[in-house]
């Protein structure tokens, strides 16, 4: 009974690979919605190549900024995708045979997958405040002084993250 119990448990960890997969869709879904983006992106340039507003170059700096977000939310995804597999299904051998799954793929604990996560993510948040003070006027001192505060906190957190 016992040993049953044990396989059967030791078998539970492949319901991982439902989110793995849910995590590799849900990446492509967020590029192809980046590559929408880039299609918009296009017809800001040509709009603003033909008429030098200042809209719309207003507009063309957003698009930018969320096509970024966009396509770190795609990694996010992955990594998080490759670590849940790496965790608790198997190593990637492609990956370690590849130079680059050195560099991003190779998750040997939750704290390693954490780490790589939460430096992703801290990115995300960084373009996130800068789309919020590019569409943000300051109408006080107290506003700048609090930008001011925001962006040595950013700086601060990077600072704490790199290894």
């Amino acid at each position: 009974m016992r040993e049953l119990f044990e396989r059967f448990l030791w078998s539970s960890r492949l319901s991982v690979m439902f989110g793995v997969l849910s995590c590799i869709i849900a990446a492509f879904v967020v590029f192809a919605m980046g590559i929408r983006d880039i299609v918009h992106m296009i017809e800001l340039i040509l709009g603003y190549i033909f008429s030098g507003s200042h809209a719309v170059r207003n507009d063309l700096v957003m698009v930018v900024v969320e096509i970024l977000d966009t396509f770190l939310l795609g990694a996010v995804l992955l990594i998080f995708a490759f670590g849940l597999y790496e965790l608790f299904i198997s190593n990637l051998k492609h990956a370690s045979n590849s130079e680059a799954g050195g560099k991003i793929l190779i998750i040997s604990s939750i704290d390693s997958l954490k780490s790589k996560l939460g430096k992703v993510i801290l990115m995300m948040l960084i373009i996130k405040v800068f789309s919020f003070f590019t569409d943000m006027k300051p109408t006080s001192m107290l506003d700048l002084l609090y930008m001011g505060i925001t962006v040595v906190l950013i700086a601060a957190a990077l600072k704490l993250s790199k290894d």
